[in-house]
This record gives C-alpha cells, structure tokens and sequence, in this order.
C-alpha cells in the first residue's frame, strides 16, 4: 500500500537550476536495519536502522556519512533517500547538512528509490556529476576516504560514459556482498580499471573463488554523470527508465506526488546491485581505496570488530 498522507519530498532551499556541469551528493539511508535489529535492541534499547545509530562515536552513522559528503558538494546539492517511516528519526539529522529529502512512498528495494532521486537530480541539473553513498558504512580514516572519492568524482566527470564504482580488497570470502571483477587499466586513468563482471551476494565457494582471483567487494559507492547511470539502468532496467523519463518533467510541479506514487505502484522491486549493476557491468570502471578502513557493519561481530580495531587518535577525532 502506497501512502500518500504527505510530500515525498522536501526542499528546504530551492534546488539550483543549471545545465552546468556540477558535483551532486546522493545518499541511501532508506533501509530497515533488519539484519542489525536485535544487536540495536540490546545496544540502545529500541529497534531503529543502524544508520541513525551512533554506533562508534557521539554522531550517528547517517551524520558521519553526511559531513563526509559536504566536503565534496554542499547541503544545497545534497540529496537523502529515506524510509516511508523515517522522518522523525531521519530530519533532526538531516537538518543543515542535506537541504533535500526523499521520502520513499513505499519498500521496492534500492533501485526504485535511488532512480526516482536520480531523476529529481536529473530534472535540476542534467550534466551533474552524482556521488551515491549508503549511510550505514564504516570508513577511516575520513580526510582519505574523501580524497580518495574526489578522484573518483573527477574520474567519472571524465569519463562520462562510466560510472566509477569503489571497490575495497576482500579481507575473507563473504557471500553477503557483491565482488567486482576487474580487466585491464584505463589508459587515461591507469589507477582505474574495466568492469569484466559483477556478481551480487555470490554462494560460499563462488566468493572464495572471486576473492582468490583478484575481485573486489563492492562498497557501494560510486561517481558518474547523470546520462551514464540513465543509460546503465536503461540496459538492465529499461521498463523502469521508460516509467521515469515521464516522470522526469514532472519534478517540481503539482504532479510530483501523484507521479512518484505511479512509479510505486507499476514496479516490482529492484535492486541497485542486484538488478542493474550485475545486467550492466560494462558501464562500469573500477577503483580501489587504498589505506581506508571499511566495513559495511551488516552483522555484530563487524560492529565489534570495528570497535575493537580503530585507532585511539581516531576514536577521539570522531566522538
């Protein structure tokens, strides 16, 4: 069921207008936390997604994640995806540090969301460079992590065909995330290399394999021109894509809602990773961090294990 009982979205300036070619920051922060739920309970004393959460420090890993993207675009070029119950959890949050939000209608997976604020992005600056992010991963140290996305925001202003994914070297065979197998160097960024193929949440001995052969884990996080992530959806997703260029013009106006909650209501669910990266890996171009810690804290023991790894200098930078 679809609720429509308020706006989908919030602005709380005005979304800058522009065939410019600038740096737009994406965020997901729309999961449930299901997976982390009981360690939550036993934490914090309610069940509330891990990325309100202040697992590590004073702030929560949404606020963490947020302060991280402003150095690379404004709170004005600042967009978070929400859950359909959020909002009490998410806008204290949110305030000052992304002027828009998208409140999801209803759950249809990663996909359907990410695309429907790609095409608000798309309706205000159609030659914007998007970096999208989840909210709910541990990185450090932070100055190297944001250096290093930088590059992959100059990377993907460059190669406006691609989208740059990150990727980070497997500690152990993990069949939770997805592994990118990646080709040769791209000659005008020999740090970044093809996309030979992307499997999304492979069996055990598949994950051992992939990792044994060089492949990636998936963060998640990735950098590409408006038309390119358009184009790498219109190849795996192309029912979703015809559904959203109607959309598109409809940003803004009155109509906005009621053609938020059509795209809702036509799509079954679709997954980011799943769905569009896995059917189109020859969009892709791969880089790896370098030097920066990072785990996607999807069960205790990484929750833990993060806790009981980091530096004390970075403990106390970030409390």
């Amino acid at each position: 069921m679809v609720d429509s009982a308020e706006t989908y979205r919030r602005s709380s300036t005005s979304p800058v207008e522009t065939d410019a070619q600038i740096d737009w920051t994406l965020a997901l922060a729309g999961g449930d936390g299901v997976r982390l739920a009981d360690y939550v309970l036993q934490r914090f004393g309610r069940k509330i997604p891990k990325q309100y959460c202040a697992l590590f420090a004073k702030r929560s890993m949404l606020e963490h994640t947020l302060d991280r993207l402003n150095t690379l675009a404004p709170p004005s070029q600042t967009l978070t995806v929400i859950g359909t119950h959020h909002e009490e959890l998410a806008m204290p949050q949110l305030a000052g540090r992304s002027d828009h939000v998208f409140r999801q209608p209803a759950s249809r997976d990663t996909g359907v969301a990410l695309y429907v604020a790609i095409a608000m992005i798309k309706r205000w600056a159609p030659n914007a460079v998007v970096t999208i992010t989840p909210t709910d991963h541990y990185v450090a140290p932070a100055w190297r992590y944001i250096h290093q996305i930088r590059s992959a925001q100059r990377v993907a202003a460059e190669l406006r065909d691609k989208v740059v994914i990150v990727g980070v070297t497997p500690t152990e065979p993990d069949s939770e995330l997805g592994y990118i197998s990646t080709g040769s160097p791209i000659l005008q960024v020999p740090s970044v290399k093809t996309v030979k193929g992307f499997v999304e949440k492979p069996p055990a001995e598949q994950a051992i394999d992939l990792a044994m052969q060089g492949a990636l884990w998936n963060t998640m996080v990735c950098c590409g021109s408006v038309e390119a992530l358009w184009s790498m959806a219109r190849t795996a997703e192309p029912e979703l894509i015809d559904v959203l260029d109607a959309l598109v013009p409809l940003i803004g106006t009155a109509d906005e809602d009621e053609a938020i909650e059509y795209v809702y209501r036509a799509h079954l669910p679709v997954g980011f990773s799943r769905d569009i990266l896995q059917r189109a890996p020859e969009f892709l171009a791969a880089m790896t961090l370098d030097g920066v810690a990072w785990s996607d804290c999807g069960r205790p023991e990484a929750v833990e294990n993060v806790l009981a790894t980091r530096p004390m200098a970075e403990r106390a930078i970030t409390s």
